[in-house]
């Protein structure tokens, strides 16, 4: 028996993060996350209250222009889709939390375009949600090339 108001809990609370993922693909006509004919990313970044989904721009009805300083590779994703509408609403500061349902790929999690974008947004720390769990980390200064 579910008590109406309760909060899901662990693998529960994860999982219903990525059905609400799995809604918004179907809205969109995509396949279903890790399907076969699956060639979509949809992320959704949760700041100051406020819920942005973003959708990679291979597959995106609505592109819009990333203008974070971040690498080219990671322009491209789901995750700056969703930061950017963030930044366009002119949300910055504290913390937030970030569902994929995919694992974050090199160009985004192992070089920094994630936390590079959350620096740009001032956020202090992020929770990070793909299907292999969850971790949260304190977001730093980018990393930058020297020319």
């Amino acid at each position: 028996m579910v008590k109406l108001g309760c909060q899901p809990k662990g693998k529960a609370k994860i999982q219903s993060v990525f059905d609400e993922l799995g809604s918004y693909r179907q809205s969109l006509g995509l396949p279903m996350a890790g399907s076969e004919t699956d060639k979509s990313t949809i992320a959704k970044l949760e700041i100051a209250g406020q819920s942005f989904f973003g959708i990679n721009s291979g597959s995106n009805p609505n592109r819009r222009q990333i203008t974070f300083n971040v690498n080219p590779i990671t322009k491209t994703h789901a995750e700056a889709d969703a930061f950017q509408q963030a930044a366009d609403a002119g949300i910055r500061g504290g913390k937030a939390r970030l569902i994929c349902d995919r694992e974050l790929c090199a160009a985004c999690g192992l070089r920094g375009g994630v936390n590079s974008m959350a620096w740009q947004l001032n956020i202090e720390e992020l929770e990070i949600i793909t299907p292999n769990g969850s971790k949260t980390i304190t977001v730093k200064p980018p990393n930058t090339r020297r020319r």
